[in-house]
């Protein structure tokens, strides 16, 4: 199932249409699937999870609808938002020699980074919280794991593409995203992230995901 279990209590019709309430942002550029956008502060509920990406998929979304549906001192409900949101984290296991003979299987190290790879095993999942939370407003989430985390405004990249959200697709977007940016001579904090928007009775072929980035 993937992220796209976790994207199963968002609002959404079959044909994509927005999923639910989405952190403020201005379009800057707009070139095809390419944007560079300037978004405003918002707050996240955040885990990280030592599994790879459908594992945190499944992982983190237990525990994150379980804080927006109470478990959290004073037991409020919080609406779901879009996007989810993935990024791979921390240590990562050395690479073996089928990993690194794989397609797409280089290091990544000239353009910031990789989104898929058999040796990264910790992504982070978060819940972009509503408007009007933050880290100290939002309630205190009951399992540990769950953290609130402020995003400070900044201004990013994104490329858009359909179907399923799978950490290989979204690997081959980045990848488009980081030539786009190079060609332009954008600059960028290789901060990658996956985002998800739609539930999984959306068709395919008309959901929202994307690839972002910071830029600096």
């Amino acid at each position: 199932m993937g992220v796209l279990t976790a994207m199963a209590v968002a609002a959404c019709s079959v044909v994509g249409g927005k999923a639910a309430e989405e952190p403020a942002f201005r379009v800057v550029i707009e070139d095809g699937d390419f944007q560079v956008r300037d978004y405003d502060a918002y707050a996240v509920a955040e885990v990280v999870v030592p599994q790879d990406f459908d594992g945190t998929s499944r992982v983190g979304f237990r525990w994150l609808v379980r804080y927006i549906s109470g478990a959290n001192e004073g037991k409020r409900k919080i609406e779901m938002t879009a996007p989810v949101e993935f990024q791979p984290q921390g240590e990562k296991i050395a690479m073996t020699a089928p990993v690194l003979l794989s397609p797409g299987g280089d290091s990544g190290e000239a353009d910031g980074g990789r989104l898929a790879g058999d040796d990264i095993r910790n992504w982070s999942m978060a819940f972009v919280l509503p408007e009007g939370y933050t880290k100290e407003t939002a309630p205190t989430p009951t399992n540990p794991m769950v953290k609130i985390r402020d995003v400070t405004p900044r201004r990013s990249a994104s490329v858009r593409f359909g179907g399923l959200l799978r950490d290989r697709n979204a690997e081959e977007h980045r990848r488009k995203l980081a030539a786009w940016l190079d060609e332009r001579g954008l600059e960028h904090e290789g901060d990658w992230r996956v985002a998800g928007y739609n539930p999984p009775w959306t068709i395919p072929q008309l959901r929202r995901n994307e690839v972002l980035v910071s830029l600096r």
